[in-house]
């Protein structure tokens, strides 16, 4: 494991962890990781996450329902070579419980009460796995626009305590802030708490050791982006420890319902300060399908900055897709035997965008991450439509 330090993404103050932001300049955290060996980068004996122990933060404890390691299958794809990495089989049915394993050991290392976090329903149910594999308290914000009700649930019959709050994920993230300190640990996953984005560095090392090389490009469904920053942290740790010579194109995808990166990264000329300004500028959230990464980052947005910057150092792209086109995507996987949620089906239907389908003929390909299972959404059917 790694010794972390937490410092400003903006002015570089160092402070202590945990901390939710910039005590100078109120700017998202990040952890700076001691460099990885080569050796760290391979899997050991470890069950779940902590298989890759070597790439995460060090903590004294090591929670996991046996999260990671999560299977990479071929697409039937004409003419284009396409991964999907099934982040939709882990213990709660989504890429979450990755963070959620190393969030409830960090709780456990700082005795803390429980877990507080905004969900739009997938993070809701893997905290509340989480916490209750842990012995912790769990306590969720969810906006009644996420229309989560199923997902909210799975979290109760876990022990978690649900609280609506009205509005969109926004509004809920506000709430969940205000709940924070008090022994209560956040984990809201989008960069609110900056240890959560370092669990998602062992994915980039399973592609690899999975595919035989590096994916050209990797796919991947974004509210605010960490699961993509995280994995692109993976393979700039490999290639840093020459596992690796390259590092692939990070593609972000959103539903075009609300698409605030996608929006930003149009503007401009891939500038910091215009990304930021126009991060800033009102949102039109209308109803998608994708509820899962419809996140308007209002009142956050300087995390947005975080994921356009790990697509612009990739030389990747964020992109919008469509509601007709998620539901596509969503019935093609399903007669390929994957049932995936809206959100998950918009790694797949950024394939046909101009933007990624030039990118699927190299060695390796493209790998379209499925984030969540359908099974968590009921208003999902198994011809692809929604209602």
């Amino acid at each position: 494991m790694r010794e972390p330090t937490v410092g400003c993404v903006r002015c570089g103050h160092g402070t202590t962890y945990p901390a939710y932001r910039c005590p100078v300049c109120a700017s998202p955290l990040v952890l700076d990781l001691t460099p990885v060996t080569a050796a760290g980068c391979r899997p050991t004996t470890g069950r779940g996450i902590w298989r890759h122990a070597g790439l995460l933060p060090r903590t004294g404890h090591a929670v996991t329902l046996g999260e990671g390691s999560t299977p990479l299958l071929p697409l039937r794809r004409d003419g284009a070579t396409v991964h999907a990495k099934l982040e939709s089989v882990n213990p709660s049915l989504s890429f979450k419980d990755r963070a959620m394993a190393l969030a409830a050991s960090a709780a456990l290392d700082l005795g803390s009460t429980g877990l507080v976090l905004a969900s739009t329903g997938n993070a809701a149910v893997s905290a509340a796995t989480y916490a209750a594999a842990a012995g912790l308290r769990c306590r969720v914000f969810c906006a009644t626009g996420s229309n989560a009700g199923g997902k909210l649930d799975v979290a109760r019959a876990h022990g978690a305590e649900i609280r609506l709050v009205p509005g969109h994920y926004s509004d809920a993230y506000e709430a969940a802030t205000r709940a924070e300190g008090d022994g209560w640990l956040n984990v809201t996953t989008t960069y609110r708490n900056p240890l959560l984005t370092e669990a998602y560095r062992p994915v980039a090392a399973e592609l690899v050791d999975d595919l035989g090389g590096v994916p050209d490009v990797v796919v991947v469904p974004v509210g605010a982006g960490p699961l993509l920053r995280g994995v692109w942290l993976g393979f700039t740790d490999l290639r840093a420890a020459g596992r690796t010579g390259t590092v692939p194109r990070m593609v972000g995808v959103q539903a075009d319902a609300c698409a605030p990166l996608a929006h930003a990264w149009g503007a401009g000329d891939r500038d910091a300060g215009e990304w930021a300004t126009a991060l800033r500028e009102p949102v039109e959230v209308r109803p998608t399908a994708a509820a899962a990464i419809a996140d308007a980052l209002r009142g956050y947005a300087d995390e947005g900055l975080l994921t356009l910057d790990a697509v612009r150092r990739s030389g990747g792209e964020v992109v919008a897709v469509g509601e007709p086109a998620i539901a596509s995507a969503g019935h093609e996987l399903a007669r390929q035997g994957l049932f995936v949620e809206p959100a998950a089906a918009a790694a797949l239907a950024a394939l046909e965008t101009s933007a990624v389908a030039a990118s699927a003929t190299g060695p390796f390909g493209v790998v379209a991450v499925l984030t969540g299972h359908g099974a968590k959404e009921p208003s999902t059917r198994t011809d692809g439509s929604t209602p």
